[in-house]
């Protein structure tokens, strides 16, 4: 008898569905085989990027001096705080993928190899995140425009544009759950990673969305406990997402690097 195997990411070939309760079950054992350098690299990343969001609120309250006149210094800061932000979120974003992929794939990754993520993934999950979250504001800003031509012309109705928006929005948060992994693990350029995220979830679309409120409940959760807690459920939410991306376009090479 022929045995079924994984078929290669990007063959276009998709499993039958997502397995939620699977690729939970996958996220936790590849966390559990080696917990410590992915845990350590949400610590100290996450750290880093706790200390630019303090940065970022010092400058704003030294900005402006009690004469009105804008302070150098304090805009500088603050544009370095930001910058730095928006950097450690990416670099927190890739490190935490490759790992999980190099976990599941029985590799050991060190904290050192998580840390020495290339530019060009950072460039790729950065330009698949700003896709991504481009498409929700147009959404939003077309729904918002429509309720409010719709407030003028009949105002019992201006709800539905809303109700239309907000469904819209999660439609492609679910839709494109998978865009930052394929971005990442599978080296593509971010309008590729969203057309195959697309096309690769809208026949699993229920089984996505289940998928989305795992992670969300997972992420919550790591905030519930006094924001601790997400140094154990980002590694944990990570895994369970590559696990279940891994079911769709199969297994990353094992010896792949970051970036």
């Amino acid at each position: 008898m022929r045995r079924r195997t994984t078929p290669p990411p990007g063959s276009g070939e998709l499993a039958p569905a997502i397995a939620i309760r699977r690729a939970l079950e996958e996220g936790w054992g590849g966390l559990r085989a080696n917990p410590w350098p992915l845990v350590l690299f949400t610590l100290l990343v996450g750290g880093f990027n706790l200390l630019c969001q303090l940065g970022i609120r010092w400058s704003a309250e030294l900005l402006v001096d009690p004469f009105g006149q804008t302070d150098g210094l304090a805009l500088a800061l603050q544009l370095l705080g930001w910058l730095g932000y928006g950097i450690t979120n990416l670099w927190l974003l890739v490190g935490l993928l490759v790992g999980a992929d190099r976990n599941l794939s029985g590799g050991r990754p060190g904290l050192g190899e998580l840390l020495a993520t290339k530019p060009a993934g950072l460039l790729r999950a950065g330009g698949t995140l700003g896709l991504v979250l481009l498409v929700l504001a147009l959404i939003t800003r077309l729904a918002q425009a429509s309720a409010w031509l719709l407030a003028l012309l009949q105002p019992l109705l201006v709800g539905l544009p809303l109700l239309a928006g907000v469904a819209a929005v999660v439609y492609v948060i679910t839709d494109q759950i998978l865009a930052l992994p394929i971005s990442v693990l599978g080296r593509l350029n971010p309008l590729e990673a969203f057309r195959r995220g697309r096309r690769a979830i809208d026949p699993h679309w229920p089984q996505a969305l289940g998928l989305t409120l795992l992670l969300g409940l997972l992420v919550l959760a790591g905030f519930l406990l006094l924001v601790v807690g997400l140094v154990g459920t980002l590694p944990l939410a990570s895994c369970t997402l590559v696990a279940a991306y891994r079911q769709l376009f199969g297994r990353s090479t094992p010896e792949r690097k970051p970036g």
